[in-house]
């Protein structure tokens, strides 16, 4: 299909990213307030991509917005372009020496605020001039970010990766049990499934790899709660387990100090294999880092010690 006469103006980048945020958006307007401009001025200059294009590529549905068959095909070619004009701006700043721009990282909540702090001291030291943006979610959450990218990296549990995500360990971790002081008999720091039986579990939100984690390894042991309370932070938990509402599973991370200080007993279940899992960090397939998130990946594997690609020899 030719293209209609002025179709490189028109494929400038503001239009080009519009159309993939409608998309990943659902809506013009959302589109147009994530470029920083009016949904006027939105609506026409995707009036002009689909005039260059000559193929109509955004529809309505109901109150939202969409793509047609052959705005997708734009957009996963968009994708592509916006991603290779990010990273030749980015090696034309390395090249200048003065690393600069925005570095986007997802986190879920273990990770995030027990692990990757430590990570960005390292990192703000070595490249100051890189500004770093985090956000904090669930591990299902931070997979659907990198997959979206709508981020740059992320740092997540066991989680199931959607397509275009890879993931490889940087940290291994492990789950224990929290309690009361003094609310669960313990025997050498671990309890039997039926010593906890008439508890409640305090849970995280579905979508949470300490969940799944945990859930995992009870049910292997045997144990059934009485009741199932769902919060959505470790904090919420810690919380609710020192008022006394229950036992909860978390990071040894996340506790070590409240045990350390008798605020909170700490203890593995009876007859049941340790709770360990892996920590991941996930980035786009088939896409070379760009100069901000091979810096971050050299200081990840400087400060834990661990070996993922990406890192120098």
């Amino acid at each position: 299909m030719p293209f209609s006469p002025g179709i490189v103006d028109a494929l400038d980048p503001t239009r080009l990213r519009l159309l993939v945020d409608v998309g990943r958006r659902g809506s013009i307007s959302a589109a147009a307030e994530a470029s920083r401009m009016g949904q006027p001025s939105a609506t026409k200059h995707l009036q002009t991509l689909e005039a260059a294009v000559g193929e109509k590529l955004v529809e309505r549905r109901g109150r939202a917005s969409g793509l047609t068959e052959a705005g997708e095909v734009v957009a996963a070619h968009a994708t592509r372009v916006l991603d290779e004009l990010e990273a030749m701006q980015e090696q034309l700043q390395a090249l200048g020496r003065a690393e600069r721009g925005t570095l986007s990282l997802a986190a879920s909540t273990t990770p995030g605020s027990y692990v990757l702090p430590s990570i960005l001291q390292c990192f703000a030291e070595r490249h100051p001039n890189v500004n770093v943006d985090v956000v904090i979610g669930s591990s299902a959450w931070v997979a659907s970010q990198v997959a979206r990218r709508e981020v740059s990296l992320g740092l997540a549990g066991e989680v199931e990766l959607p397509e275009g995500v890879i993931a490889e360990p940087f940290l291994d971790d492990e789950l224990i049990g929290v309690t009361a002081p003094g609310s669960v008999r313990l025997r050498r720091g671990r309890a039997r499934p039926a010593d906890l039986a008439g508890k409640t579990l305090l849970v995280r939100e579905y979508g949470s790899s300490t969940r799944a984690v945990a859930e995992r390894y009870l049910a292997r042991a045997g144990y059934q709660p009485a009741k199932r309370w769902e919060l959505d932070s470790n904090e919420a938990i810690k919380r609710s387990v020192r008022a006394g509402l229950g036992v909860g599973f978390v990071s040894t991370l996340v506790v070590e100090e409240e045990i350390a200080r008798g605020e909170l007993d700490g203890f593995r279940v009876e007859g049941a294999e340790a709770m360990r899992r892996s920590v991941f960090l996930l980035r786009p397939d088939g896409r070379d880092p760009t100069p901000s998130e091979r810096a971050f990946i050299e200081t990840l594997c400087s400060c834990c010690g661990v070996s993922v690609a990406g890192c120098t020899a």
